[in-house]
Parts: C-alpha cells; sequence; structure tokens
C-alpha cells in the first residue's frame, strides 16, 4: 500500500518524493534526511527566529511517524543484501584500487631513485664546479674594490663636473644681460645621488631671462630657491627673494624693468 507523505509545509524544505511500493534504500535515506531537516527546525525553539521557520511538536512528529512508515513497510531482507552486494561491490573496487596505487607509488618510488643518485652525481659536480668559483670569486673582489675606488673618484670628478657647468651657466648668463636678446641657460638642479635634473621635468617655468624670473608665481619662486639651495627665510618679502634668485642664476642682480 503506498505511504502518503507528510503534512508537513516548512520554508525551505522539500518533501521527498513519493516512496515506491514497497519502499526501497533510497526511499528510507530520503525519510530520514527530511526528518533530520524538520529537527533542525524543530530544535529552534527559544532562539530568536519567526514562527513560520520553526517546526511546530506537531511536523515533528508527522516527520517521525513517516519515517517509521517508510522503514516498516520496506522488505528489510532484500534491502540488507543489497546493501551488502553493495559495500561488496565497494571492497572490490577499493582493493584494486589499493593494488593500483601500491603498483604505482613502487615505479614512483624506483624513479625516486634513480633521481637521487643522478642528483648525487649532481652534487658532487657541482661541488668541483663552486670550488672554482670560489676562485674567481675572490678574483672578483679584488676587482669590486678596484672598481670602488674608481667609482669614488669619478663621483667626485662627477661633483666637480656639476660645479663647472653651474659656474659656466652663470658666467654665460651674465653676459646675457637681462637676457631680452639673448636667453639665459638654464641651470639643472642638484640631485642628492649626484646627478641633476632640469627644471621643466619637474614643472616648473624655465627661467630664460630677467622678466621669467620676476613673473615667477610665489610657490615657483619658493620652489627654485629651495632646489638651488639659495638660503632663505620665511619673513624675506618677495623682492628679496627675487633678488636672491636672480643672482643665483646671473651672478648679480638686476633692476626690474
Amino acid at each position: 500500500m503506498p505511504i502518503q507523505l507528510p503534512p508537513v509545509h516548512l520554508p525551505d524544505i522539500e518533501l521527498p518524493p513519493e516512496p515506491a511500493d514497497p519502499p526501497n534504500l533510497m526511499d528510507i535515506h530520503r525519510a530520514w534526511m527530511f526528518c533530520r531537516r524538520v529537527d533542525n527546525r524543530f530544535q529552534l525553539a527559544g532562539v530568536n527566529a519567526t514562527a513560520d521557520y520553526m517546526a511546530s511538536p506537531e511536523d515533528f512528529a508527522n516527520a517521525q511517524l513517516y519515517l517509521h512508515k517508510v522503514v516498516d513497510a520496506a522488505d528489510v531482507q532484500p534491502l540488507i543484501l543489497q546493501a551488502v552486494q553493495q559495500l561488496n561491490g565497494i571492497n572490490q573496487l577499493l582493493n584494486q584500487h589499493i593494488n593500483d596505487s601500491n603498483q604505482q607509488f613502487n615505479q614512483i618510488n624506483h624513479r625516486l631513485n634513480n633521481i637521487d643518485q643522478q642528483f648525487n652525481n649532481i652534487n658532487q659536480q657541482f661541488n668541483g664546479i663552486n670550488q672554482h668559483f670560489e676562485g674567481i670569486n675572490q678574483q672578483f673582489e679584488g676587482v669590486n674594490q678596484h672598481l670602488h675606488v674608481i667609482d669614488e673618484h669619478l663621483n667626485r670628478i662627477g661633483g666637480r663636473l656639476v660645479d663647472m657647468n653651474e659656474v659656466l651657466c652663470q658666467a654665460y648668463n651674465q653676459g646675457c644681460k637681462d637676457g631680452a636678446e639673448r636667453q639665459y641657460k638654464v641651470i639643472p638642479f642638484r640631485l642628492p645621488d649626484g646627478g641633476v635634473e632640469l627644471p621643466e621635468t619637474v614643472g616648473l617655468p624655465p627661467l630664460r631671462n630677467a622678466r621669467a624670473i620676476e613673473n615667477l608665481e610665489d610657490a615657483h619662486l619658493n620652489t627654485y630657491l629651495l632646489q638651488y639651495n639659495i638660503p632663505r627665510a620665511g619673513n624675506l618679502n618677495r623682492r628679496t627673494k627675487v633678488q636672491r634668485l636672480k643672482a643665483f642664476i646671473i651672478g648679480g642682480t638686476l633692476s626690474s624693468s
């Protein structure tokens, strides 16, 4: 006789499919899973949950009754025999898988042993190479020390070249007077690493004549004074700042035109 589904209606919990006649193992499993879900909702009693979400005692009893009906109606003996046959089949598959895995592991083990022997041979070769490189490294250390001395000497020469370029630019600019007819040469900024950088690369207007110096915005004027390392105080007026920048660019002061 077919078993009717339980009169349980809860959100997110679907009723199991109608069981076969008589019920089989899958029907028992589905009934058991359904009973578990209802039991979980029933356990929410006393927890902060909505009433339509919790299972009532009647829902819990109907789910339990449905499970017992399915189990009682099932022909247990054939089901047990079916389960044993399935377990035997699974056991055979597992044993075959274990045997195959053992064979693969043995092959991998053999390959690893061969690789280990190859690595030992390679390590011996590397030991000889390392000894050779140690001698080369000692030679390189001597060369590096020599290069370090040369680098320091080049840095001193580079600093002198920067000084010389700055002086040459100032001398040239002084000969240009106010720069109206012949423009000034731009004096690069000195960088902490010994290099130089043109003002245009950092967004500053180039100082090609005296008018360009006089027309600088206050922010650009302060940046030029800072980058050229020209001493200035916070209370200096704009005119004094402009005169100091002119003195650096052209080696003297010019009256504003």
